[in-house]
């Protein structure tokens, strides 16, 4: 159950295209059982963008990068792990509401729509964390492009709840509760 750099092409692809076409750019994930699985796997493909974000977060600590981005083994351990729980908890969330969800076909493509566009998400946020981490913006400067990559991370979560949910309040409310559960598991590991 590996996975095929074609497969991961065409998968990020369908999530970024979740913005512009809805739910007609879900058949570009795999939306199987298998494809349910590797969209789990492909949480490797957020490596570089951990590396960029650990970077900045180190930066924004007052740590140097100059001596290794892993010689506060604290802060790295953080930054994974509020990245890969920030794209687990709002399905897991969902499932604590609602347990019937887990066994519902649209849920299955939810969850890997919404883990596809975690990865897009976690790649977006680490363009402004790499231009802080490499010096090209002041820390404010960093904190503006963050919210401003931050709306498009918001508006692909909406297309992600609004094709595998529909319209209606559905998707806002999964906007506003992941927002709200991000801001949890930043405070959690210490981040904010």
């Amino acid at each position: 159950m590996g996975l095929a750099a074609e497969d991961i092409a065409r998968s990020l692809r369908g999530s970024w295209r979740l913005m512009s076409e809805g739910a007609k750019a879900l058949p570009e994930l795999d939306l199987t059982r298998d494809g349910f699985w590797r969209s789990f796997l492909a949480f490797v493909l957020m490596l570089p963008a951990t590396v960029a974000l650990l970077a900045a977060a180190r930066l924004f600590s007052g740590l140097s990068n100059a001596a290794g981005l892993f010689t506060s083994p604290l802060l790295a351990a953080a930054v994974i792990g509020s990245l890969l729980l920030a794209i687990l908890i709002v399905p897991a969330f969902l499932v604590a509401l609602r347990p019937e969800l887990a066994r519902q076909t649209r849920f299955t493509c939810f969850v890997i729509a919404w883990n596809w566009a975690g990865i897009v998400s976690a790649s977006l946020m680490a363009l402004p964390a790499a231009v802080f981490a490499l010096g090209w913006s002041t820390p404010e400067l960093a904190l503006l492009q963050f919210a401003a990559f931050g709306v498009v991370v918001l508006r692909l979560r909406y297309a992600v709840g609004q094709a595998a949910f529909g319209s209606g309040a559905a998707p806002l409310l999964l906007v506003l509760s992941s927002v709200v559960l991000d801001y949890g598991v930043v405070r959690l590991f210490g981040l904010a």
